[in-house]
């Protein structure tokens, strides 16, 4: 396995776009909403999966948009959230919670070995969440139908190893493992004086997150 770096794209150019994207996707998103809740009268059944599926693709651009602004600020030394201590089982199975109805729809096996004892850390809640379902969106993306998607926790001293694993990553065999999600996982590491490595082979890929923030014992 081999693991590989990926340059994080401008932030002046990030940011400008996010701002032009944010203020239409809103908008798109809200009339969708309108039109699925059928707000002003019925629809025809294929009218309605039609709402839906925009209102779904809509969420999924500002979600975009929102990584890239993150991207941007991390960049510009701009980001700033509140840390706290917590249990990193407790994300891990919100995690499970948020990505079960994906896997059982996709045929997917996803499944966690989170640590057996608490793990108090101490980083922002919120980044480590977004970790997870940025390395978990990453993951579900290359896996193809009867494949698997694993995470595991461990505490190795001050480190925390939080590691998604995947087999889909011939699903990437053209390098393109990493993209916008990827880079805010780096760079979300990276805040917390960590560091991010993508590792892919012909049977599956390994993305690591180490981070320094396991509380002392």
């Amino acid at each position: 396995m081999t693991g590989k770096a990926v340059s994080s794209p401008p932030p002046t150019l990030l940011a400008e776009l996010a701002h032009e994207l944010r203020t239409p996707l809103t908008a798109i998103i809200g009339f969708a909403e309108v039109m699925r809740e059928q707000t002003y009268g019925p629809l025809g059944g294929r009218y309605a999966e039609c709402a839906q599926a925009i209102h779904e693709a809509g969420r999924h651009l500002l979600g975009l948009v929102n990584d890239m602004t993150d991207v941007a600020r991390i960049a510009d030394g701009r980001w700033s959230r509140p840390t706290e201590s917590f249990d990193i089982r407790e994300p891990v199975n919100e995690a499970m919670r948020l990505f079960s109805p994906l896997a059982q729809a996709r045929d997917v096996r996803l499944s966690a070995a989170p640590p057996r004892e608490p793990v108090i850390v101490v980083a922002s809640r919120q980044a480590i969440s977004q970790i997870l379902t940025n390395l978990l969106s990453n993951a579900f993306n290359a896996t193809p139908c009867g494949g698997s998607v694993t995470i595991e926790v461990a505490a190795e001293g001050p480190d925390l190893r939080l590691q998604v694993i995947d087999s889909g990553a011939t699903e990437r065999a053209d390098g393109a493992g990493e993209g916008l999600g990827l880079t805010l996982v780096r760079a979300l590491c990276g805040v917390h004086g960590g560091r991010f490595d993508l590792a892919l082979s012909d049977t599956g890929a390994v993305a690591t997150a180490r981070l320094p923030i396991v509380a002392r014992r």
